[in-house]
């Protein structure tokens, strides 16, 4: 555990100062940090938009944030929490105007068999991610980012708060309610089988 600290620490510590070169103009320090965070971002913006063919927009506008409020960053807090907070709010942006667009629902008929064999072990995992995908489209925008935050980026409370703008109860009770609903359809998808 202290190894771990100690290296989330070196790793904060080189996220910060690239952010300050990036600050001063340095655009090789930049292309650093743009590469550190890009799949990161990727995986992180996909769970709250949910549309494949936005993400790496949604990426470059969340970096040209970076890149343009480097300077303002005063590292009160880790640089994973401001840039996944530019990045939140941008896939807030793009989720609302996506689901102007068009209702992207997924929709599956009882009578028809979607998977095939069972046996197969990459076919079960392969069945469980597609009903995980099935299942966080159950959440609201804002359930599904907190999942996504806690579970996939290891954030805290805390940290969620900030970079949601909201009471830390707020983050509280939107992941009661993601796990309710979570709970209750793989309860369903369970009784199904």
């Amino acid at each position: 555990m202290i190894q771990k600290s100690f290296s989330s620490q070196e790793q904060q510590a080189k996220e910060r100062h690239l952010i300050a070169e990036a600050a001063a103009g340095n655009g090789k320090a930049f292309e650093q940090l743009y590469q550190l965070y890009f799949n990161r971002l990727y995986q992180f913006i996909f769970h709250i938009n949910r549309h494949h063919d936005c993400i790496e927009e949604i990426i470059n506008d969340v970096m040209y944030v970076v890149w343009e409020k480097a300077g303002t960053y005063d590292q009160t807090c880790r640089p994973s929490t401001w840039i996944l907070g530019i990045a939140y709010l941008k896939s807030l942006k793009s989720a609302k105007q996506s689901t102007k667009r068009e209702d992207q629902s997924v929709e599956f008929n009882d009578e028809l068999d979607y998977f095939p064999d069972r046996g197969s072990h990459w076919v079960s995992q392969l069945e469980d991610s597609n009903w995980l995908e099935v299942a966080l489209e159950k959440l609201s925008t804002e359930q599904r980012a907190v999942v996504e935050m806690t579970y996939f980026q290891g954030l805290h409370y805390s940290e969620i708060s900030e970079i949601m703008q909201c009471p830390e109860n707020t983050v509280k009770t939107r992941m009661f309610h993601a796990r309710k609903i979570l709970a209750k359809f793989f309860l369903e998808l369970n009784n199904r089988g």
